[in-house]
């Protein structure tokens, strides 16, 4: 059993997590990203069928009991940021495109697209009789409305950027520098949508799927005012699912659209989404057949190892230690390549994270598209060399003989149990190669605060994909990122990068970002990638269980009924 504090500081780590919009989730650290650290007490009366969120609490008749993990926050897709609210409306809701069971962009409300030889312009063709839950038709003007009100400044979204960061004129209007006419979404007619880019960007077509994209009815937003998303009768539906109760703190009841467009495909009638924080309680529901599904912690990984019921799945995700450049002795080429093979990551994620991630054998995670029809991870091969303890050692010695002392570092780790862990096992691997490691926990908050100003001499930070492409994590690097707190800089890197961003050609473009991960990596041995994130689940009564590793979460559209 956990011991008090245990649960206190892992529910307090998750909550800020699940608060996070994907660019404040910069350093996840040794925490678990699906459901997080998913400690806490389970929501009274979940099961009772009090309040909206009461279901039939035995998954019968073809519904499904799963797992939310958390509070639902926030329904309006140009103003949501936390993943359980997000995993709801991308089943409730759809947009241009959608991500299938192998993490492909495949049509939704878009029959098709053109993109025109500069790879800048996209126009799409909507499909005939698509249709809101009140019966309204869903056209190219709710895409451009919606894009616009998560643009307008006064919006104050903060996935923005996500549109902003690709739409031409779309940045200016964020900012407060343009008009709303300026940013390149063009509505030629009701079934066609327009879109200009700033540059080439071959992965935008699977960020269409992204829930910010997501279409809305403008007569309907404001005929609802202040109360638009806040219950399930203040919303319209164009998904698979419609939402017919939903309560923040119990869950929600969606149910089968029959008038989606591709509503012969859907399986599941009727899923119950529980709000179940405390893992002992949601592994009790689940052995009495109360919940079809739940995310599990190491603790149970080993119970349910070699049954049918545990699933494992890797996200885009990876976790890495990284030096801060601006310490001279991080400037030390033997000194950065000791750190990177002197500890044992694969008892870091087997034994101690046991949860379903993998140690990590480059940057970019596995699964993310590379050249053609292969996954980049596949092209490029490892970059993150063998874990080496005499040859660490080594260099370490090698290193500090060059640089004239052995200070005392500092790393930078999480006050939650399982980062403690993390970072006792790699100071005590490090010892071995003759490094003195002090560990400095702060909570979540302050270990952000002090990693955006770059006071840290050593961190265990993360990443997690806004996108299925390897820009999204080999920018990072580039020595103009704002993230680039590490200050790490090399002109080369900088040059494949910023060429990648403009480069038309899709072979050539992953060239450069195959080049970059091998002299980030490998030679200039700038990170040390440690872990691809993954998640462990239960699940029963449930084919083709699909959590997209990035975006998207849980998509319900995509199980089918055992």
């Amino acid at each position: 059993m956990r011991n008090t504090e245990d649960i206190a500081s892992g529910k307090e780590l998750r909550d800020e997590i699940q608060r996070l919009t994907r660019r404040d989730f910069l350093k996840v650290g040794g925490v678990g990203l699906a459901g997080t650290a998913l400690l806490g007490t389970a929501g009274c009366g979940v099961f009772s069928g009090g309040g909206e969120g009461g279901g039939n609490g035995g998954g019968g008749g073809g519904t499904i009991n799963y797992n939310l993990e958390d509070t639902v926050r926030d329904l309006d897709s140009a103003k949501t940021t936390d993943s359980v609210s997000t995993e709801i409306l991308l089943n409730v809701m759809s947009g241009l495109y959608r991500l299938d069971e192998n993490t492909q962009p495949i049509p939704d409300l878009a029959e098709s697209y053109e993109l025109s030889d500069d790879g800048l312009v996209y126009t799409f063709k909507l499909r005939d009789g698509i249709k809101w839950s009140n019966g309204d038709p869903v056209t190219s003007q709710d895409f451009r409305y919606a894009w616009l009100r998560a643009l307008n400044p006064d919006t104050a979204s903060q996935y923005a950027y996500i549109i902003s960061s690709f739409v031409k004129g779309a940045d200016a209007y964020n900012t407060g520098g343009g008009k709303p006419d300026d940013v390149a979404i063009e509505t030629p007619d009701d079934k066609t949508l327009k879109v200009t880019l700033t540059a080439p960007a071959p992965y935008w077509l699977g960020l269409t799927s992204f829930f910010t994209y997501l279409p809305q009815n403008q007569k309907y937003v404001e005929s609802k005012g202040e109360k638009y998303a806040l219950s399930a009768d203040a919303l319209i539906y164009n998904g698979p699912y419609i939402l017919t109760q939903f309560n923040p703190t119990n869950g929600c009841t969606v149910v089968k659209n029959k008038d989606y467009w591709n509503a012969d495909n859907v399986s599941i009638p009727k899923l119950e989404g529980k709000i179940v924080k405390e893992v002992d309680t949601a592994v009790n529901l689940f052995e009495s057949n109360e919940l079809q599904e739940t995310y599990i912690d190491s603790e149970y990984v080993d119970e349910y190892k070699g049954k049918s019921e545990l699933v494992q799945l890797t996200f885009f995700a990876t976790g890495y230690i990284v030096p801060q450049y601006e310490l001279p002795i991080f400037k030390n080429i033997n000194i950065r390549k000791a750190l990177q093979i002197g500890f044992d990551r694969a008892a870091m994620n087997n034994k101690i994270l046991n949860d379903g991630s993998v140690p990590a054998t480059g940057y970019v995670p596995d699964g993310m598209a590379g050249p053609g029809d292969q996954p980049f991870r596949e092209a490029e091969g490892p970059t993150m060399p063998d874990y080496d303890p005499a040859k660490a050692k080594e260099l370490w010695q090698k290193g500090v003989e060059e640089f004239g002392e052995n200070p005392t570092i500092e790393l930078l780790t999480y006050d939650d149990s399982t980062s403690r862990d993390l970072a006792t096992f790699f100071q005590s691997e490090m010892k071995k190669m003759g490094a003195k490691i002090e560990i400095k926990v702060q909570p979540f908050s302050r270990k952000l605060q002090l990693e955006s100003e770059g006071k840290f001499q050593l961190s265990n930070q993360a990443w997690i994909a806004d996108y299925n492409d390897p820009m999204t994590f080999m920018e990072l690097f580039e020595s103009t990122n704002t993230f680039n707190t590490y200050n790490y800089k090399n002109e080369r890197y900088d040059q494949l990068i910023s060429g990648a961003r403009e480069e038309a050609d899709k072979a050539k473009r992953m060239d450069m970002l195959l080049e970059a991960e091998k002299i980030l990596v490998a030679e200039d041995a700038g990170v040390a990638p440690w872990r691809f994130y993954g998640g462990s689940y239960l699940i029963n009564g449930i084919t083709n269980f699909v959590n997209q590793p990035y975006g998207g979460g849980k998509d319900y559209s995509l199980w089918k009924l055992a």
